[in-house]
């Protein structure tokens, strides 16, 4: 019966110090959790945004270093076009609802003179939902032209466009990741499929 017993307690303590061995060399939770962030992220980059200041519709002060260590999708757009501008801002809307408490959003004004806070404080009212990081801000144009065509590559400078149809996906490193037109259900499905693989 001592032998049966000594055994037994043998085995127990074989078990119990395999099983911390075998914990000691599995990664934690937490390192298994961001390898397999990393895996998913294959999206490429296409360059990197440079650091730009704005006023947003609050009238506050709106620096690209608020955007650090977050994904966000910004796009162009101005108040008073009544065509490209509402239907990208109805699908932006609509992905807020989807991703707005881990993605934030960016809409610059091409047309800063005449889009006040005031103008896009009401402007925002109408697609951005209650809680969601989402900013309309302002620029002077020369700014405004850099970060569409340096910074996004979204137009020539040579030849400004006052629009864009896209969105722009920067990653929290200030990375542009992805183009999607907002006219295209494809691209726009490519786009959510892309978030979710980012883990949003």
């Amino acid at each position: 019966m001592i032998r049966v017993n000594f055994c037994r307690y043998v085995s127990f303590a074989s078990v119990a110090i395999l099983m911390v061995a075998l914990q000691a060399c599995t990664p934690s939770t937490q390192d298994a959790v961001e390898q397999q962030v990393q895996v998913r992220d294959t999206l490429p980059v296409y360059r990197v945004v440079a650091p730009f200041t704005a006023v947003d519709q609050r009238g506050a002060v709106f620096t690209s270093s608020s955007l650090a260590g977050k994904y966000w999708l910004g796009s162009f757009f101005f108040t008073r076009c009544q065509t490209v501008c509402p239907a990208l801002n109805r699908v932006k809307s609509r992905i807020q609802r989807e991703f707005g408490t881990k993605l934030s959003f960016v809409s610059i004004s091409s047309d800063p003179e005449f889009d006040t806070p005031e103008v896009l404080s009401a402007y925002a009212q109408e697609y951005a939902q209650e809680g969601g990081a989402w900013w309309f801000v302002r620029m002077i144009k020369d700014s405004m032209l850099a970060v569409a065509s340096q910074g996004f590559g979204l137009i020539s400078p040579a030849e400004p466009e006052m629009h864009s149809t896209r969105f722009v996906l920067v990653d929290p490193a200030m990375q542009v990741r992805g183009f999607y037109d907002s006219e295209d259900t494809a691209a726009v499905a490519k786009l959510r499929a892309d978030l979710k693989g980012l883990g949003l």
